[in-house]
C-alpha cells in the first residue's frame, strides 16, 4: 500500500491553515465578543463563530484529505474480480 505524497501534502496544508482558527475563534470571543455582547454589539460574536466554522471545515478537510491519501489506492482489484465473474 503506497501513500500519495501529494494528496498527503495537501492535506498537511489544510490542518496547517486551520490550526491558527483553532485558537483564533475562542480566544476571540472570550476577549471581545462576550464583553461586547453584553453592551448589544453581536459584530464580535459573529466573527468568532465563522473563525471557528472556518477552523472545523479547514481541520476536517485537511484530515479527509490525509485519510485519503493513506488509504485511498488500488486495493480493489477483488471486488472487480466478483464482478466480472458473477455466479449465474
Amino acid at each position: 500500500m503506497a501513500t500519495n505524497k501529494d494528496k498527503l501534502m495537501e492535506g498537511v496544508r489544510f490542518l496547517a491553515l486551520g490550526f491558527p482558527f483553532i485558537f483564533m475563534g475562542p480566544a476571540l470571543m472570550t476577549w471581545l465578543g462576550i464583553p461586547a455582547y453584553r453592551q448589544g454589539n453581536y459584530i464580535w460574536i459573529g466573527v468568532s463563530i465563522l473563525l471557528m466554522l472556518t477552523a472545523a471545515y479547514l481541520c476536517i478537510r485537511g484530515l479527509r484529505t490525509v485519510l485519503s491519501a493513506f488509504f485511498d489506492g488500488e486495493d480493489e482489484p477483488a471486488t472487480k474480480e466478483k464482478e466480472s465473474n458473477p455466479k449465474v
